[in-house]
């Protein structure tokens, strides 16, 4: 005859692995199942929450057998699960984890609203049905009549003997052959345990990995081949984002097409599936809206993917990130430089609602941040214009300011400075605002060094002063200011028809300011107005603004600063001609 754990390890080899583990780039490593994609097991010896630490851990949280060292917990309103026996309890009296996670289940804890994080310390026969029950919460309301026979029992009879040992455990109230058979499977899924434990290699053990080898053979025990008839799995998914409510993103790589992947992952998230994003081959993404109802629209992630994706260089200008509103993709040449997680950051960040105070908490911070950075450059100018004169002070003072903006640039940036505009420009749709902010910079002839005389080197200079201060300007209002706001900022759709997004607003605001403040001096004393101050003084405030806001949409157009910087260039050698004409 047969033995029955032979025929169910055969079973389970057939069955497919739905259990998989991920991790990397800063995310720690856990474990999910096919089925359940809004759960995260995370398993390490090192797991015991007390409750006020548990609390911290934020809302949907199952801790199991251990991780919390405090009393078992229902908390439904932070949506936080303690399953264990309580310090000091009767054991007696309280029911094993695995069987307060199976009731759990049944209490209509939904598992698949929101993401949930699952904490387990040790991955004993409690802990791992306990996980199998949450990770199969779909399936497990609607087992067939031979897999809760199963199931049932192996829960119960653990339970017995988690609370009073093996030699009580007949009395758990099993039928003497169905406590038999149950016996005999759960001695079968410890032989595992046992020869690791009994080698002394249980303290090194790959805690992932062994659960998901044990959550395998469980399934060889309660499901058959029928249970998964016409079940097809996706090579890899990367993961999931929210972008909106009840609507998630889910990045995917499959040699599938698009729509089937789409049918294969609304089997597994239903109407919470918003966008489907699939990796064809590393670089090349496809991007297709689930449902002709959603609100989701592509157009709202083409333009943030354009202006922060290294490849798109505008070389040549198709390419880039576009399509339509329900389907579209990366640049078909070259592909897009963003690696799974990166394009999973982003496309969070393209959905998500407009964060109006945290938008203002980041132009508060890049004010303070203007602030300290022009008073400092101020003071580098006020400390050498004795000792190296009125023409090398100014340069002094760019200097600072473009050293300090581009440092704080590259911090912010994590080292990836072409995200804050520091790439070669692409394509010449920004030529047309680049000559008219050169043009509105002539007003503002109070920022810009004349020359002390037209000798070569009293013009070189005045030149190498302007261009410093140019390339200093743009580093610190369309790189570092531009490039905090972009981060908080919901920007329109691909292709804008003269919609001001706000970070062009709040750095072409700042901006005036700052030239406005820096021009004062010489609008009131040092040179021959061409208006009363007052109305100079708004002449250049609004000459300021617009320039501003131009030189933000020729950012947005090139995805650089160099083009903006040349624009102040020209801009600035104007009026400094300017002012030296009407100083004559």
């Amino acid at each position: 005859m047969a033995d029955p754990l032979a025929l169910q390890r055969e079973a389970a080899s057939e069955l497919p692995q739905r259990y998989r583990l991920r991790g990397g780039e800063g995310e720690p490593a856990h474990l999910v199942c096919d089925e359940a994609p809004r759960v995260k097991v995370q398993v390490q010896r090192d797991f015991a929450f007390s409750l006020s630490e548990a609390k911290e851990l934020g809302e949907r949280v199952i801790l199991l057998d251990g991780a919390g060292n405090f009393g078992p917990l229902l908390d439904n309103k932070r949506r936080l699960y303690n399953l264990d026996h309580h310090q000091e309890c009767e054991r007696t009296f309280t029911l094993a984890t695995c069987e307060q996670a199976l009731l759990l289940v049944h209490s209509r804890l939904d598992l698949s609203e929101g993401d949930w994080r699952v904490y387990a310390n040790e991955p004993d026969l409690d802990t791992l049905l306990a996980l199998w029950c949450l990770l199969n919460h779909a399936r497990l309301k609607e087992l067939r009549p031979e897999a809760r026979d199963t199931l049932y029992p192996l829960i119960r009879l653990e339970g017995a003997i988690d609370a009073n040992g093996t030699e009580l455990a007949e009395v758990c109230g099993l039928p003497a052959g169905v406590y038999e058979t149950t016996r005999q499977r759960l001695d079968g899924l410890l032989e595992r345990e046992k020869a690791v434990k009994g080698g002394g290699d249980w303290q090194t053990l790959d805690l992932e990995t062994y659960t998901a080898e044990m959550l395998g053979a469980i399934d060889g025990m309660v499901y058959s081949v029928e249970d998964f008839r016409g079940y097809a799995s996706i090579d890899e998914v990367y993961g999931h984002v929210e972008i909106g409510e009840r609507s998630v993103a889910v990045l995917c790589r499959d040699d599938a097409g698009i729509y089937a992947v789409e049918k294969l992952l609304k089997e597994r998230w239903g109407e919470q599936l918003g966008l489907v994003a699939l990796e064809k081959e590393p670089g090349h993404y496809t991007l297709r809206r689930a449902s002709t109802l959603s609100k989701v629209d592509l157009n709202d992630a083409y333009t943030l993917l354009n202006q922060l994706d290294r490849n798109v260089d505008g070389r040549p200008p198709g390419k880039r990130w576009g399509g339509s509103e329900s389907i579209g993709g990366s640049p078909r040449q070259g592909g897009s430089a963003f690696a799974p997680s990166g394009l999973l950051r982003v496309l969070g960040q393209a959905f998500e609602p407009a964060n109006h105070w945290q938008l203002l908490r980041t132009a508060l911070q890049a004010t303070c941040l203007v602030v300290v950075l022009v008073g400092l450059g101020l003071a580098a100018a006020a400390e050498l214009r004795p000792t190296a004169g009125a023409a090398a002070a100014p340069a002094a003072a760019a200097g600072v300011l473009l050293l300090g903006s581009a440092l704080l640039s590259q911090r912010a940036s994590e080292r990836r400075l072409w995200l804050y505009g520091w790439r070669r420009p692409g394509g010449t749709r920004w030529l047309a605002p680049a000559a008219l902010a050169a043009l509105l910079a002539v007003p503002l002839r109070g920022l810009f060094a004349a020359p002390g005389d037209w000798t070569a080197s009293g013009v070189g200079i005045a030149l190498g002063g302007i261009a410093l201060l140019a390339l200093a300007l743009e580093a610190c209002f369309r790189g570092l200011v531009y490039g905090l706001l972009l981060r908080h900022a919901r920007l329109p759709a691909a292709e804008p028809h003269g919609q001001i997004t706000r970070p062009a607003a709040v750095s072409a605001l700042l901006y005036a300011l700052v030239a406005t403040g820096l021009c004062l001096p010489a609008i009131w004393s040092e040179f021959r107005p061409l208006l009363p101050p007052v109305e100079e003084t708004l002449l250049v405030f609004l000459a300021a603004l617009g320039s501003g806001l131009l030189l933000a949409r020729v950012r947005e157009r090139s995805l650089s600063l160099w083009p903006g910087a040349a624009a102040q260039l020209i801009g600035g050698v104007a009026c400094a001609a300017l002012a030296l004409a009407l100083a004559a």
